[in-house]
């Protein structure tokens, strides 16, 4: 897939915003998976890497982080794994150094083919939200000569871990892309199921936008979406209610991804669409595919069946390119 006014290829599948971390160099589970599952190395050069989502400012979330960006907590308490359900509950909350420590930690400019920061503004009204996301901007764009690799910008306006309304983030969708437009860089605008078409229509038309991510995770709870919370909370009470009750990915949530996605395209979207949310298995990608999406993002199978993770890709090169 070639995005931007220079058509900078970042290839048709995409690691997800937060699978290997800020820098690419993954999570302590990760260099297990290195060493013992095949194909694995594979699977991390034959995609392009989204860096974990940062905020302005630090933030410390649900997750505390080492020095090194690593999980204090041997077994985080905001993440809640389903194995046998090819699922993943998790209340991070985008915790992390903030945007100035990363890029004066000098690794994004170094990395040696193109890839996607990712960014959300988290003040309290929508003005402060703006604002925000000029001061990563202006950052971002004073360190732009000096990066190595092309790279896009995702903006995240979906979390569902902060305490926001996401349905009123999505309503300043266009106001922060304009801003985040004088990157010059392409730009994803991440998205959940539950983003009116019109609003993606008129997304489209400014033509600011260079391709959607639908879908980030799903609010435990959410009623009409046929996942049955029953399975993930006793009494369909979130198991981590008392920090805000997590989202939902993998498996459960591919029927609702899949939906929306062809739900856009009956709409009349026809900008790129990026398919991400339960894809465990290289005939999700097919699924995908005949949804209308132009490309694939995958995350929880890398954490619960990376062994799957390299037919995934094989096959998503065969169905895009």
């Amino acid at each position: 897939m070639k995005l931007g006014k220079n058509n900078v290829d970042f290839g048709n599948s995409f690691i997800a915003s937060g699978g290997l971390n800020f820098f690419g160099d993954g999570w302590k589970y990760d260099k297990l998976f290195k060493r013992f599952v095949p194909g694995f190395k594979k699977v991390i050069e034959a995609t392009t890497f989204v860096a974990k989502t940062t905020t302005l400012d630090k933030r410390d979330g649900n997750m505390p982080l080492t020095k090194d960006l690593q999980p204090k907590e041997i077994k985080p308490r905001c993440i809640k794994i389903y194995f046998f359900k090819g699922a993943v509950l998790n209340s991070v909350g985008l915790s992390g150094p903030g945007a100035q420590s990363l890029i004066y930690e000098q690794k994004w400019q170094y990395i040696e083919k193109p890839f996607f920061i990712s960014f959300m503004a988290l003040k309290d009204n929508a003005i402060g939200r703006l604002y925000e996301t000029r001061q990563f901007v202006d950052m971002l764009k004073k360190e732009l000569p000096y990066f190595y690799a092309p790279i896009g910008l995702q903006i995240n306006v979906s979390c569902p871990n902060t305490n926001h309304d996401t349905k009123e983030l999505s309503k300043e969708a266009l106001d922060i892309l304009k801003v985040a437009s004088e990157l010059g860089v392409p730009l994803d605008l991440k998205i959940n199921i539950f983003m009116r078409s019109d609003t993606v229509k008129a997304i489209e038309d400014s033509g600011l936008c260079d391709m959607i991510t639908i879908s980030n995770t799903i609010p435990f709870g959410t009623p009409g979406v046929g996942i049955d919370w029953n399975k993930f909370g006793k009494g369909g009470i979130s198991p981590l209610k008392d920090i805000g009750g997590g989202g939902l990915s993998g498996a459960p949530i591919l029927p609702c991804v899949l939906k929306r996605i062809s739900e856009l395209r009956r709409d009349g979207i026809k900008m790129l669409i990026k398919g991400s949310g339960g894809i465990m298995t290289a005939s999700d990608v097919d699924k995908m595919k005949s949804a209308g999406a132009n490309a694939i993002e995958i995350g929880t199978v890398l954490m619960l069946r990376p062994w799957r993770a390299l037919a995934i890709i094989k096959r998503s090169k065969q169905i895009f390119s």
